[in-house]
């Protein structure tokens, strides 16, 4: 397996703690890296669908997807 982009390495971290919406992923990636970090809608599912698909991610840690 391929290492893991910053983006993806963030919204894993997002969701460690509890089950978010995309939106509440990019707050906490912005505020947990003292905004060095802003992920956009688009990286943030993108990081989800891809993380579903490679079995990383269980579908009940997103919320509303």
């Amino acid at each position: 397996m391929p290492p893991l982009s910053e983006a993806v390495f963030q919204v894993l971290l997002a969701l460690a703690d509890r089950a978010r919406h995309g939106y509440g992923i990019m707050q906490e990636v912005e505020q947990r890296t003292d905004g060095r970090v802003r992920l956009g809608p688009g990286t943030v599912y993108g990081a989800i669908k891809r993380l579903r698909t490679q079995g990383l991610l269980d579908p009940s840690l997103t919320v509303g997807e």
